[in-house]
């Protein structure tokens, strides 16, 4: 048996009131709020955060097992760097491990979770990570602009403790020019929305899902839910029943709560199916571009006893953005100051164990853990008789500061000493915080974002954020 074992969502904190974007514009907008990726954000960050959302804290996996990591986005912050290699070193996956950026198109994130699915079958991989993450940019007062959200969902794929079967699959590729962006663009462009809606996206994910569903002999109506991402709800409406479903089926979209997630919309739906399939309910998702590709699931008896965190958990702590000039300046459509140094490779590569992997030092001696690492014992001054020490990523606050004064592009700046769980005392920004988070004894949790950027190269560092509800 090949299917999911585990999957785990992220959302950016920030929200943006549809209804701020029609006061800006004097225009009718849909209800609602979108998610928005903060200055310190990106398709990088957010798809670390869902992989250690998938990992999870109250039955963790062990990263050591996956010898696989595959990395979905159309708007990765680099064109030519490996992001999924910088995702698997801070989740601490094996240096062995074989990783692979997809991208081009939305279409990308159901792509890596199918490659994945093919190469635990085919026996490349024992078990493998699919990570899809999107923060696209759109243009202000353009009709996508209160459509499209920023998040990332993680799957985890293999043979044991299987949720999810896989059962089939289907593709369709025509060239069909809809939703693009060209290497000169900075912002998504549409072509013709009603003509790419019908005869672009409803034929060609209709006629995939009939397909996927006559591989796996299965009746339209024993469908249980059809997670298809889609423009709209018509859309998705229209694709239902050329396949020969009912509207009924459809997994609803999160665009009002979220908005449009690109490459991770079809794996947020799949993952929200499942939290409420039975065992033996048949579950099909599909995602669009230039064709479509789907795949049909099958709920296994182990998903009760092992469902996903719920997806609108992870959207329940929202941070309302005061107003639409605060969400120009998370997009960068405003200008923000570029602080800090410039770090060299060679140091990078020096400290990346203890920097990005999240190492620190532990005395043989008296048991003392520390950060940064060290060859002296802070605590009974022993030397060289450190040994490697991975550093939990939650604590609580020790003491802190709100500095008002330092170049950042948000003021103020949380900064704190936290004390981790497990040991070891790290001073770290604290990101994502409302008034009155930050305080002595509060818990909090690491999360991999952008520290600064420098000579249009972006630096990764761990800051602390407020605990989730959970």
């Amino acid at each position: 048996m090949v299917g999911i074992t585990r999957t785990g969502a992220y959302f950016p904190r920030r929200r943006l009131d549809r209804a701020l974007i029609g006061e800006a514009w004097g225009t009718r907008v849909p209800p609602g709020t979108r998610t928005v990726a903060g200055l310190d954000e990106d398709a990088l960050t957010m798809a670390t955060d869902a992989v250690l959302a998938c990992l999870g804290d109250a039955d963790p996996a062990d990263p050591g097992q996956f010898d696989a990591l595959y990395f979905a986005s159309t708007s990765s912050p680099y064109n030519e760097k490996q992001v999924a290699s910088v995702i698997a070193t801070a989740a601490d996956l094996p240096r062995e491990a074989a990783v692979a950026d997809l991208g081009g198109s939305v279409r990308a994130g159901l792509g890596a979770l199918r490659a994945a699915l093919d190469g635990v079958r085919a026996g490349s991989h024992r078990t493998a990570l699919v990570v899809a993450a999107d923060a696209r940019r759109v243009e202000p007062e353009s009709e996508l602009e209160p459509l499209v959200g920023d998040g990332a969902l993680a799957v985890a794929v293999g043979r044991d403790d299987v949720v999810a079967e896989l059962v089939a699959t289907a593709s369709i590729s025509e060239e069909f020019t809809y939703v693009f962006r060209t290497d000169e663009q900075r912002y998504l462009q549409v072509a013709e929305p009603r003509f790419g809606a019908t005869y672009g996206y409803a034929r060609d994910m209709g006629e995939a899902v009939a397909l996927a569903l006559r591989r796996a002999e299965l009746p339209p109506a024993r469908v249980a839910k059809l997670a298809l991402a889609a423009p709209d709800a018509r859309s998705a409406g229209d694709a239902a029943r050329r396949a020969g479903c009912e509207p009924g089926q459809l997994e609803p979209s999160l665009v009002t709560e979220a908005g449009l997630l690109g490459t991770a919309e079809p794996l947020v739906l799949l993952a929200r199916s499942l939290e409420t399939a039975r065992p033996g309910d048949f579950l099909v998702t599909g995602a669009y571009g230039e064709g479509a590709d789907v795949l049909v699931f099958r709920a296994t008896d182990r998903l009760p006893a092992a469902r996903p965190r719920p997806v609108a958990e992870r959207l329940a702590r929202g941070l309302p953005l005061p107003s639409y000039a605060r969400y120009l300046r998370a997009q960068a459509v405003l200008p923000g100051e570029s602080i800090g140094e410039p770090v060299t490779s060679m140091v990078e590569w020096k400290e990346l164990k203890q920097n990005v992997r999240l190492y620190g030092s532990r005395c043989e001696a008296c048991g003392l853990v520390q950060y940064p690492q060290a060859r002296v014992c802070l605590g009974c001054r022993s030397q060289d008789r450190m040994v490697d020490h991975k550093l939990a990523k939650r604590g609580t606050v020790f003491t802190f500061t709100i500095d008002n004064l330092a170049p950042v592009p948000e003021h103020p700046l949380p900064m704190a000493v936290v004390d981790l769980d497990g040991g070891g005392r790290l001073y770290l920004q604290v990101t994502d915080a409302a008034d009155g988070d930050v305080k002595v004894g509060a818990p909090v949790e690491l999360t991999f974002r952008r520290l600064h950027e420098v000579g249009g190269n972006r630096y990764y560092f761990w800051k602390a954020r407020p605990v989730e509800v959970r």
